[in-house]
């Protein structure tokens, strides 16, 4: 297995989560740029969701340090600005208390290792973080929850999505078919 490449693009100026195509047949991306380049990372819905969940736990349990010390990035800019885009196997946020920056890491391999039968025309395994300020992060968090609000509506008995045409529900025996109102 090829050794994993990774880049930091250090503090960015923009992060924007975004969905593409209809409810039902989205797919999710985080998009993050700044001075060092440009990442644009395809996720899963549910991992963007616990990103943006997490953020928003975080910001409402902790306080603003009063004076934060200026971030540094952790590793070195890379020669030229970097584009990359790729789907994340893996992803990991977190918080640094004296610099108030949250930092993204996302993989497109799991850390640890990856299937012995590996083809030679597989792309090279990298990882990219990013950093952004608390206001960057709370503004992403409510961001990426809309987007993930925006699909399908829930069945109130089994939480399953209902497509346009309907929905068969397990709860039900799948014999309800319409929809239920409470009162």
């Amino acid at each position: 297995m090829a050794s994993v490449e990774k880049i930091d693009l250090g503090l960015v100026d923009t992060v924007v989560a975004e969905s593409q195509g209809r409810p039902g047949e989205r797919t999710f991306k985080v998009t993050a740029a700044g001075r060092r380049g440009r990442a644009i990372v395809w996720l899963e819905k549910e991992q963007l969701f616990q990103v943006a969940l997490a953020i928003r736990q975080f910001v409402a349990a902790t306080e603003r340090p009063g004076d934060p010390d200026r971030y540094t990035p952790e590793y070195q800019a890379p020669a030229s600005g970097i584009e990359l885009e790729f789907k994340a196997v893996e992803m990991s946020l977190r918080h640094d208390r004296s610099t108030d920056v949250f930092t993204v890491e996302a993989a497109s391999v799991e850390s640890e290792a990856t299937a012995e039968s590996e083809s030679d025309d597989e792309e090279e395994p990298i990882a990219v973080q990013f950093s952004f300020s608390r206001p960057s992060g709370v503004k992403l968090s409510e961001q990426a929850l809309e987007v993930c609000a925006a699909g399908r509506p829930r069945c109130p008995l089994c939480g399953g999505p209902v497509d346009p045409g309907g929905h068969v529900c397990p709860k039900s025996n799948g014999h309800h078919k319409g929809e239920i109102k409470f009162a």
